[in-house]
């Protein structure tokens, strides 16, 4: 086995440009439990060091979080989206949420990441970068299918960037998992939404992981209900999630079809109560 232990960007670009097969590992949380993994097999390269890598910052209109963040950085990042710190309270045990990246969780490519639906709300990009240059990618171009993504074999992820919310922008996270407590999501749910005075829909934004080879945003519900009021969304959401959902050993497609605009109502529900405008009623 051989094991880099990187300090900087730049050390590890020259690593992968070189060895294009070597894994790029930080938190290990997912490593850890692919049980068809032969770590003596590998050429590892720790980015857990790479200090440049962990900065959570806004400038210029955006929110730039390095890929070596930790969920625990996150949660405890105040001015970060609501539905992106629920995310991360969400993700795993403590022990979990203090070595796991936002990195690890996008490249590991899970129909279920917690991350990944709070992100798609939130229109975020990945940085890209190698020996060649840096690149952006959407978050949805970028998430190919189940632990399959656009990462080119000598590029590192290094960051996931989103625009600053707008004041009377509200976001919302909610999962459904089998328990109580640390639990893989089911189904999980994330809306951002800018409401008007009188509670109609100025803009929206909603995605779902958990019912498909990857996380969804949901865009003809998004157009069939912005300009309309709030009452519309559970009518309208029960009409039109309509997929066909993955069907595995935690739950059937058919559980999952029931549950998901449930989540998505939920999460609604969340947001346009933080705005003063009231919940929806049953």
């Amino acid at each position: 086995m051989n094991y880099l232990r990187a300090r900087t960007i730049e050390e590890v670009l020259h690593r992968l440009s070189a060895q294009p097969q070597a894994r790029i590992v930080c938190g290990a949380t997912d490593l850890f439990a692919d049980p068809a993994l032969a770590p003596g097999k590998v050429e590892w390269v720790d980015i857990s060091r790479v200090e440049a890598l962990r900065a959570i910052a806004r400038r210029d209109g955006m929110v730039r979080i390095g890929a070596a963040a930790t969920w625990d950085q996150i949660a405890a990042t105040a001015w970060l989206p609501a539905a992106l710190r629920q995310a991360a309270e969400s993700v795993g045990s403590r022990q979990i949420r203090v070595q796991g990246s936002i990195g690890g969780n996008l490249c590991h490519a899970s129909p279920v990441a917690d991350g990944v639906p709070p992100l798609l709300a939130l229109d975020a990009q990945v940085e890209l970068a190698s020996e060649r240059g840096v690149r952006r990618l959407p978050l949805a171009e970028f998430l190919l299918g189940r632990r399959r993504t656009a990462l080119r074999a000598d590029e590192l992820l290094l960051a996931v960037c989103f625009p600053v919310a707008h004041e009377r922008e509200r976001t919302a996270f909610v999962k459904y998992a089998n328990r109580d407590g640390m639990a893989i999501a089911v189904v999980s749910a994330a809306v951002r939404v800018a409401m008007s005075s009188d509670g109609h829909i100025e803009k929206l934004a909603v995605s779902v992981g958990g019912v498909s080879e990857v996380p969804l945003r949901l865009r003809a519900l998004e157009t069939a209900l912005e300009g309309r009021h709030r009452s519309a969304l559970a009518p309208a959401t029960r009409e039109l999630v309509t997929w066909s959902p993955i069907d595995d050993c935690r739950a059937s497609a058919a559980h999952r079809l029931h549950v998901a605009p449930l989540a998505i109502e939920r999460a609604f529900n969340d947001c346009i109560k933080e705005s003063g405008h009231g919940g929806l009623s049953a």
